[in-house]
């Protein structure tokens, strides 16, 4: 049975994290649970990524790593850790990919419990923030509910 995230190597998960530990960690761990993932440090920088069409899906597993690099793609879940983000640009950036993500995709976000997070969080409410996680985060338990989430995203 595959553990496979989401096969066609165009849909997956975006990570926006400044940082660079955390992202990479987290990216590597889905990674091996077969998810295709994108991992970038700002709203803005994933705005481009989602703004770009897709590229068709490989034909075979040598062509995916090409396909991974070219082109767009499109994020069945965007997980963004707002703790980091530096200003109200950023957060309204955030908000306004979140706007954008098509059908059945949702904003997940990772926050600690101060007042300032609490303000960020209440800037993005809306109908694409799905759920807020707050600090400490189990990983492992992190990793099994984005897989969940984008596995049932494809169905």
């Amino acid at each position: 049975m595959s553990r496979s995230c989401y096969p066609d190597f165009v849909r997956g998960v975006l990570i926006i994290s400044r940082d660079w530990q955390s992202r990479a960690l987290l990216r590597a761990q889905l990674i091996e649970e077969g998810c295709d993932v994108r991992a970038l440090t700002s709203p803005a920088a994933a705005s481009k990524l989602l703004a770009r069409p897709p590229a068709q899906s490989p034909r075979s597993e040598a062509e995916s790593h090409k396909t991974k690099t070219s082109g767009g793609f499109l994020a069945v879940l965007v997980l963004a850790d707002i703790s980091l983000i530096s200003d109200r640009v950023e957060i309204d950036e955030l908000k306004s990919l979140a706007r954008k993500l098509p059908a059945g995709a949702a904003l997940w976000a990772i926050a600690s419990h101060d007042s300032t997070d609490k303000e960020r969080l209440a800037i993005l409410k809306g109908p694409r923030l799905e759920n807020v996680l707050f600090r400490p985060i189990d990983a492992g338990k992190l990793v099994e509910q984005i897989r969940r989430r984008v596995q049932g995203a494809g169905n």
